[in-house]
């Protein structure tokens, strides 16, 4: 696994908390803007990583390579429109993490360039630490659209179940946390 190696551990760990600051701290934003000032109170809108980091998830990280950061606390009786607001902040972590791969990869593409004339272990350093930011945003993002609770897919697809299927749709939800684990660790053991 590349996370045991040190020097890509080294370049994935600042990218990783950021990614993950930056993709809580838009929920924070987005529900802020419409109208929930709940996680603001409590100081989610920040970059600062501390602000975001889960101690379980960063001991899961050390221990097995996958973590995860504590998640943003939104009231959507507060906000503007309870049904669809809680979509809009939802959809902000991910669409954020989609924006951040966009960066990581046009930084890559518009100075390729530049980079490989640099010294070479300044160049690969660059370059690992660039396709990190770009793949691992991209997981991200694609990781936090499955429609199983507690990602934000799954806030997404209550708002457009019909109301029929909500309440299968919340027996199905206790188990949520139990596919997450079993999703990690089987894209865990493809990776070895």
């Amino acid at each position: 696994m590349m996370l045991r190696d040190p020097y890509y551990l080294l370049l994935f760990l600042p990218v990783m908390l950021f990614s993950l600051s930056f993709h809580e701290c838009m929920h924070a934003l987005s529900a802020y803007w419409r109208g929930d000032d709940t996680a603001a109170m409590m100081g989610r809108v920040s970059l600062n990583p501390f602000r975001h980091i889960d101690p379980i998830g960063l001991i899961a990280f050390f221990l097995i390579g996958l973590g995860w950061a504590k998640p943003v606390p939104i009231n959507p009786n507060r906000m503007k429109n309870i049904r669809w607001d809680p979509v809009i902040t939802a959809l902000s972590g991910p669409a954020s993490n989609l924006f951040l791969c966009v960066i990581f990869a046009l930084i890559l593409r518009l100075f390729w360039e530049p980079i490989t004339h640099l010294d070479r272990t300044l160049s690969e350093a660059l370059i690992t630490f660039l396709v990190i930011g770009a793949q691992l945003n991209a997981a991200l993002a694609f990781f936090n659209l499955i429609p199983v609770p507690p990602l934000d897919g799954s806030h997404i697809l209550v708002a457009i179940l019909p109301v029929s299927a909500l309440e299968k749709f919340e027996r199905f939800s206790r188990y949520g946390l139990l596919i997450i684990l079993f999703i990690m660790f089987l894209e865990a053991g493809l990776s070895m």
